[in-house]
């Protein structure tokens, strides 16, 4: 069966890390992940902390590692989004089973050289 493409903008499949917080959280401790896809409109990235729910708001900040002839000194990309989906993705070591979040920017994140 097919399915149809809702996305607005094109996934580029590129790996960077990123920390993120939950707005509103009580301890507003960092969490960290590695993007699997990341579009103009939002990302999808992979992390083994806390259980995201649908609806959360994130603070999200990806690092971007220097290249040649594109950001020679690297860079950060920061802003805010909200979950719309969390997958359980599971291991063939349960203790190692992680989860997959997909993210929808609030506003165009900014880029900091």
């Amino acid at each position: 069966m097919e399915r149809n493409e809702r996305r607005k903008s094109q996934r580029l499949g590129a790996r960077f890390n990123l920390s993120y917080r939950q707005v509103g959280s009580i301890t507003n401790r960092a969490h960290v992940g590695r993007t699997v896809n990341v579009a103009a409109g939002g990302l999808y990235f992979e992390t083994q902390d806390e259980a995201l729910k649908p609806g959360s708001l994130l603070e999200v900040e990806l690092s971007i590692p220097p290249e040649r002839g594109v950001l020679e000194f690297g860079g950060r990309i920061s802003g805010f989004a909200k979950v719309l989906r969390a997958d359980l993705i599971s291991e063939e070591d349960s203790t190692n089973s992680k989860q997959g979040i997909a993210v929808q920017f609030c506003k165009t994140p900014s880029l900091c050289l």
